[in-house]
């Protein structure tokens, strides 16, 4: 955010201005040494020179004390022979006093007029090297040659060139005075970087003022664009020192969209706020009939934290009234970003990362990023910690929010809390003394969590009903670890007792009425009411590591095969604690002359459930590698290990106490890395007992394998990969021969050429292209209305997304995003952008071909700060709504 001052082209074409007090260029009084400085025939000095400690030491009254010079890099030569006594300095060569500094590669130092001249000099290929560089007050030039006077301060300057702010000054002639005031002849003022720049103002004459009122005066100036002068004129003109920290007028954007017309977009007023916070108020407006509004503040602590806060509100309209593409919808967006930083405080944090926005802003304003109108979901989270040194606790607040953007539905969390206590050993000594006793090893963990959320479609906002939608409970987890032991030195036994609690706030009451057919539900108010519900549960794992080696021999390129296997198994109990009066919230209600069973208290945690369980967990767990000989990694002894599967896992539970099925379904996942570069992941569901294809596939009590299913149903499959090529790392190669008269090996051709193909150019454009591919396989049955028999679905998703881009030029990047779907055999949304670098500009064209989102967004602006809010132009057509 830039304020009107700092545009510089909005003070010199829009805002032109007398400024008092503009000198003229009268002749200094620079003292300057003879042409004999730059003369190549220099006197040796013979070795009996006369003594000079007195003559050097001898000073005028009142004069400065003189300069340093550093050691030069070639030779230092002196010259005492003449009526002028010099030293001359050959090779990389600095000199100091006070705070001015000059380093260059060739210096001539006068005795007597305290003057020094500095240049730089040309290599074999006609290239200049080390040219003065000036460093005083802070600021740095840069020049061809360069005169200056220690006793007075004045210089006289070839060739400079200096920063100011975000803009450079170009000066062929240039004379600093005593006061540290700059008068600049032939000067040119842009803000491109290039040597040459691109554009710029022309200046005849100028005239820079020191701190702290700095200013540039000019006289008569015109515009040259790429060396060609331009009408634009102006008499006179100054440019203000520009202030980071200031206030001012914010420059709109201006351009056209097909749906909503003309616009003028970010026009307002930015406010300065002491040193660590400030905000910018603008207004958009299109003359279809939209209009909005816009805060965005950012805000700064050094070492103590940082944040931005964004809100946007609009009136959107698009199409025209009448129409069948007409649309009028309200919509606001909310974006705030919090960070601690954590030298702060370690033991306590805060944090937000806020997104939240109504359905109708997303799709309305991501015309220049069409894939970001096709996300399904929002998410935003507040959170605190606290901790304490010293102890176990710890306690966490969070404020969530998540959001479908399909259906505009949303859940809050108003708010989490969440206590903690770290696993402790409370029987551990604390000068222990011999062997670890084994009651030291029991532990004890604590949680609880309070949550309070409320889930509502977009229209409910502000109902007259809406807290009590409002869902509370609260939750309690005791978790005590018993002594671990071994059994046979490589299985490792665990048992645990698990204790939790649940509490409900509210009640509810269940009803099936006849006359509708259907059950009707009354919630109490929040807090309203309070109840338990106990958990309990006992358990123990046991588990350990088995490894196989298949050795092929040291002279066979495939040495060995590696394959470990991680066994775990785990067993539990956990008793019915309603049989036994600790969970008394079940009721029933009367439907069709059956009862329903339901449970009487609400909450946002689910009660125990009813009945016993004894259940044993098992999964087994593979890893594979290959040894093969690779002379070239000699750090390996001339072997390279290759993981051929990282996981592969297969895992399920059995419930002895299930009244049937009492095998769950059995679940395998493999994860493995291709070539090493190909990422491979893919999962399975299998069900271990029949359906009855006669009563519409209902699942029944009995194995697959011996209904003649196989040994066990495929319930679901899924895969997934991908991969990014890349070529032309080097870049842009330029591979034109010396014209020296020889014959030259073409690299292309493979011909000795004479002729001269200096513009030939290895076309070797970085480039990437990438895939991810996924697929997903589920299966289900239908029953048929007329003969109750159960109908096989086998359903298929699968997704391709395709990436590249291509750099043309150094300066042009190409790039694509699509994708196939195979579902309706058809391309996914497609993007084409074009980035194109001009140096002192840019321009950036995204198109959208086809499909819902087809759009194109043309934009254009200036690179530098100074102009990038207003020499920019952007127009685009955006999809239909």
């Amino acid at each position: 955010m830039k304020t009107v001052y700092s545009y510089i082209f909005i003070i010199l074409f829009l805002l032109p201005c007398l400024a008092s007090g503009f000198h003229g260029y009268a002749c200094d009084t620079i003292a300057t040494t003879q042409d004999t400085l730059l003369s190549d025939t220099l006197v040796a000095v013979a070795d009996t020179l006369p003594p000079v400690a007195d003559t050097l030491a001898s000073k005028k009254e009142g004069s400065l004390e003189d300069p340093v010079f550093s050691d030069a890099k070639d030779s230092i030569v002196y010259d005492f022979t003449g009526k002028e006594r010099m030293i001359y300095y050959y090779g990389d060569v600095a000199v100091k006093s006070g705070d001015t500094e000059i380093k260059a590669d060739y210096m001539a130092y006068n005795f007597e007029t305290r003057v020094v001249f500095a240049a730089g000099r040309q290599d074999t290929t006609g290239k200049w090297i080390g040219t003065p560089v000036m460093k005083e007050s802070g600021k740095e030039y840069a020049m061809q040659t360069m005169y200056y006077n220690f006793s007075s301060g004045k210089a006289r300057i070839n060739e400079v060139l200096t920063q100011e702010g975000d803009a450079y000054l170009h000066g062929t002639v240039i004379k600093k005075m005593p006061d540290n005031a700059i008068n600049v002849a032939d000067g040119k003022y842009t803000v491109c970087d290039a040597p040459h720049p691109h554009f710029f103002l022309k200046l005849s004459r100028a005239r820079i003022t020191p701190e702290p009122n700095s200013q540039t005066v000019f006289g008569p100036a015109y515009l040259v664009i790429e060396d060609v002068p331009t009408p634009l004129f102006l008499p006179f003109g100054f440019i203000p020192k520009r202030n980071d920290r200031s206030g001012g007028f914010l420059f709109p954007s201006f351009g056209e969209e097909a749906a909503r017309g003309f616009y003028v977009t970010g026009i307002g007023w930015y406010f300065v706020f002491g040193e660590y916070f400030d905000l910018a108020l603008t207004a958009d407006y299109f003359t279809l009939g939209t209009y909005g509004f816009q805060a965005v503040s950012r805000y700064k602590k050094m070492y103590k934290f940082d944040g931005s806060f964004n809100l946007q509100w609009r009136e959107n309209v698009s199409g025209l009234q009448g129409s069948s593409d007409y649309n009028a919808s309200r919509e606001f967006s909310i974006n705030w970003r919090h960070q601690q930083d954590q030298k702060a405080n370690p033991n306590m944090s805060f944090g937000a990362s806020v997104t939240f926005m109504t359905a109708s802003y997303r799709q309305h304003n991501s015309q220049a990023n069409p894939q970001r109108a096709l996300q399904s979901s929002a998410n935003s989270s507040i959170s605190f910690r606290k901790s304490w040194e010293g102890s176990p606790f710890n306690l966490s607040v969070n404020l969530t929010h998540s959001q479908n953007m399909q259906d505009s539905s949303y859940v809050l969390t108003l708010p989490n809390f969440t206590f903690t206590m770290n696993t402790i050993y409370p029987f551990k000594r604390k000068n222990a003394i011999g062997k670890e006793r084994f009651y030291e090893r029991f532990a004890l963990g604590y949680s609880t969590t309070f949550d309070n959320k409320i889930r509502f479609k977009e229209s409910e906002w502000g109902s007259p009903d809406f807290w009590k939608k409002l869902e509370n409970g609260m939750k309690h987890n005791f978790n005590i670890q018993l002594p671990s032991f071994n059994v046979l030195n490589h299985i490792q036994l665990a048992p645990s007792v698990t204790y939790g609690m649940t509490m409900f706030f509210q009640h509810t009451a269940m009803s099936y009425n006849d006359s509708t057919k259907r059950v009707e539900e009354v919630k109490s108010n929040a807090f309203s009411e309070l109840h338990f519900s106990h958990d309990l549960s006992f358990g123990i794992s046991a588990s350990t590591r088995l490894y196989g080696t298949f050795m092929f021999g040291r002279n066979a390129f495939i040495q060995a095969f590696r394959h470990m296997i991680s066994p775990s198994i785990s067993a539990s109990f956990r008793p019915d604690l309603v049989t036994w009066g600790w969970n008394r919230g079940y009721r029933t209600y009367r439907r069709d002359s059956t009862d329903v069973e339901y449970y009487s208290y609400a909450g946002v945690y689910s009660p125990s459930g009813r009945g016993r369980s004894a259940g044993l967990s098992f999964s087994l767990s593979n890893n594979l590698e290959v040894k093969i000989r690779n002379k070239k990694d000699t750090a390996n002894g001339g072997t390279t290990k290759i993981k051929l599967i990282e996981n592969l896992s297969l895992s399920s539970s059995y419930n002895f106490l299930a009244d049937s099925m009492k095998l769950s379904n059995i679940s395998m996942s493999l994860n493995t890395n291709i070539a090493g570069k190909v990422a491979l992941n893919a999962n399975a569901s299998f069900d271990p007992y029949a359906v009855d294809i006669n009563h519409g596939g209902r699942r029944i009590g009995k194995y697959a394998v011996s209904a003649g299913q196989g040994l066990a149903r495929l319930i679901t499959f899924g895969f997934s990969f991908g991969y990014q090529f890349k070529g032309g790392e080097n870049g842009f190669k330029n591979n034109a021969p010396s014209l020296d008269g020889v014959p030259h090996y073409h690299p292309e051709t493979g011909e000795y050429l004479y002729t001269e193909y200096q513009f030939y150019q290895d076309f070797k454009a970085p480039w990437s292209l990438g895939f991810n591919y996924s697929f997903n396989y589920n299966t289900s049955y239908v029953q048929n209305n007329v003969s109750g028999i159960g109908i096989k679905q086998n359903n298929y998703i699968q997704a391709l997304g395709l990436n590249g881009q291509v750099k043309l030029t150094e300066a042009m990047n190409v790039s694509v995003a699509s994708g196939f779907d195979f579902k309706n055999l058809k391309l996914t949304v497609t993007t084409f952008n074009i980035h194109y670098d001009l140096h002192c500009f840019e321009f950036a064209v995204s198109w959208t071909p086809f499909g819902s989102y087809r759009s194109w967004n043309f934009h254009f602006n200036a690179k530098s700060s100074m102009l990038a809010d207003l020499l920019k132009y952007e127009k685009h057509a955006s999809y239909v709504y």
